[in-house]
């Protein structure tokens, strides 16, 4: 998998983890806010493991 792929997936991953935690967990957050903050956090978290990840390997 390219790095690209590899970090889009990774990112894909999070938000979709994020998302279930939030609606999951926390329902007294509204609907229309759970995606929007799902989605920038799973966006900041999953680059942020890529960047960790590509300063190791080089």
């Amino acid at each position: 998998m390219t790095r690209l792929l590899s970090s889009l997936v990774l990112m894909a991953i999070a938000v979709f983890g994020i998302n279930w935690i939030i609606e999951t967990f926390l329902p007294s957050i509204p609907d229309n806010y759970a995606l929007p903050i799902s989605v920038l956090l799973g966006i900041t978290i999953g680059f942020f493991i890529y960047i960790q990840i590509d300063n190791r390997i080089g």
